[in-house]
């Protein structure tokens, strides 16, 4: 079959996720507000904010806040909406009670994080259909949801030059987080229709608990006097600008922006038949950061400094189940059991898993044979579907990588064989360059093996650059697709040998 381009749904899920957590002006009281998104000068969505106050049974006075928001790309010939609905329940001083996320990822329906804080604690649950995953974690009076820095902001407009931390829950990554505001001075800005106004600049960026930046999160905002955000700039997307609107405007028809073309990586020279490459050294440089602390090392790719700053050399090699050294006799439960993305308990899953398996007893031709059926049943490979869970893979037949890699792991589940999902760049030789991909390893010979059902390739080959490895289970499964924005629009690649 023809190789397929690189494609871009963990991109544009993550982005949509993380937009969640950046910065627009919150209303602090009964009111709301409206945003419109642009990315290379061209609308790509819209964001809408309502603040209202509610009383809870015991007629204590709380505010409900609820953010809708909308993205819309087109990937190739194929026109890809994202929408997310997330609110809270919270005290007037913006203590989180409750909170509730609604991301509608495919068109079967919707996945829903929500939770109630008790004792102090933040009982979370995800859910897709029937499959739940639960999570508990720490809880504090303090910690404000992912627009906590817009209602400080709202509440207690900065000064130039002054600086302010909020603790923030950003619901898609289920972290606790810091957000870190820095006032600088006062500036003209250009809003738009020959408008320009004087604007507080706010120096925005987003760490964990241990200081390290979150990717995508550092954003410029440019504040009014009364703390309304009225512009933002972030680098999320190499480029992600949101104006203060009417509600008529923010509703205004989306652009065409690709974000499939967006996304390529390209190189200077192409990399002819990639598929038949079983070994390549790449010299990889990124912007003010390390590529060893992006690039991991295992068994088919090794990474280490290069000379020049910012630069590294990574060897990848293809691997077949009985190469590099001996993992542990077994690994977690994770690897094994369903979760609202990969339910592998679903009928219709076990019903292909053993189609697929047949009379096969050694665990890779198991692992081989789903790998070769997924590929050659999943004929309407489109880039329209959104992220979709497995179960809902196995009845439509229909997607792209994403669809590949989760309907893959979840029938390798189900016929007892460990297997997790890979986040990664790959060559498009059509595009001429690389872009995110998503394909699978499986627990074999007590090594992870790669797999990729999407270029039915049982030995991954060597235009495959992994990024991190994902179960897809917890209350935040997307956040192994991180590492895809850390490098979008920053790294640059270079073939140096090719084999």
């Amino acid at each position: 079959m023809p190789r397929l381009g690189p494609v871009t749904r963990p991109l544009a899920w993550v982005a949509g996720a993380l937009l969640s957590g950046l910065t627009w002006g919150l209303p602090a009281r009964a009111e709301e507000s409206w945003d419109a998104v642009y990315i290379a000068q061209k609308k790509v969505g819209h964001i809408h904010v309502k603040v209202e106050p509610v009383k809870d049974g015991a007629g204590r006075s709380l505010l409900r806040v609820v953010i809708h928001q909308e993205l819309n790309f087109k990937r190739d010939k194929d026109q890809v909406a994202l929408r997310q609905d997330y609110g809270t329940i919270e005290t007037l001083q913006g203590s989180i009670l409750r909170l509730d996320t609604r991301t509608y990822a495919s068109q079967g329906g919707e996945l829903r994080t929500f939770g109630d804080v008790i004792d102090g604690k933040m009982h979370l649950t995800l859910e897709k259909g029937g499959t739940r995953s639960q999570q508990v974690i720490p809880w504090g009076d303090d910690i404000r949801g992912p627009y906590g820095a817009e209602l400080s902001l709202s509440r207690q407009p900065m000064k130039p030059y002054e600086s302010r931390d909020v603790r923030t829950y950003i619901p898609d990554l289920n972290q606790v987080c810091i957000t870190k505001l820095q006032a600088r001075g006062i500036e003209p800005v250009e809003l738009g229709q020959n408008t320009r106004r004087n604007l507080l600049r706010v120096e925005q960026t987003v760490t964990d608990a241990n200081d390290k930046p979150i990717p995508g999160m550092k954003s410029t905002l440019w504040v009014d006097e009364g703390g309304q955000i009225i512009k933002s700039l972030t680098d999320l997307l190499g480029g992600m600008l949101t104006y203060r609107t009417t509600r008529e405007a923010a509703l205004t028809p989306d652009g065409d922006f690709n974000l499939l073309a967006a996304s390529i990586l390209k190189i200077a020279h192409r990399i002819p038949d990639p598929e038949k490459k079983r070994e390549i050294r790449y010299r990889v440089t990124l912007a003010n950061e390390d590529p060893t602390k992006v690039l991991p090392s295992d068994a088919r790719q090794a990474v280490r400094r290069d000379k020049a700053p910012h630069a590294a050399i990574l060897t990848v090699k293809t691997s077949a189940a009985h190469s590099g050294p001996l993992g542990p006799a077994a690994v977690g439960d994770e690897f094994l059991r369903p979760n609202p993305l990969i339910d592998s308990e679903d009928s219709r899953i076990r019903e292909l898993a053993r189609q697929a398996a047949g009379s096969r007893t050694d665990p890779w031709q198991k692992a081989v044979a789903i790998m070769q059926w997924v590929a050659d049943n999943l004929k309407n490979k489109n880039f329209s579907v959104g992220f979709a869970p497995a179960s809902e893979v196995a009845r439509d037949l229909a997607g792209d990588c994403s669809e590949h890699s989760v309907l893959t792991a979840a029938m390798c589940r189900a016929e007892g064989i460990p297997a997790r999902c890979v986040v990664g760049l790959v060559y498009g030789e059509q595009l001429g360059g690389f872009g995110p991909h998503m394909w699978n390893e499986v627990y074999i010979n007590r090594r992870w093996v790669p797999l990729d059902a999407a270029f039915r390739q049982s030995e991954v080959d060597a235009t495959h650059i992994k990024l991190a490895e994902t179960s897809l289970d917890g209350v935040a499964p997307f956040e192994a697709f991180l590492p895809v924005l850390r490098v979008f629009d920053k790294m640059k690649i270079e073939a140096i040998e090719v084999r």
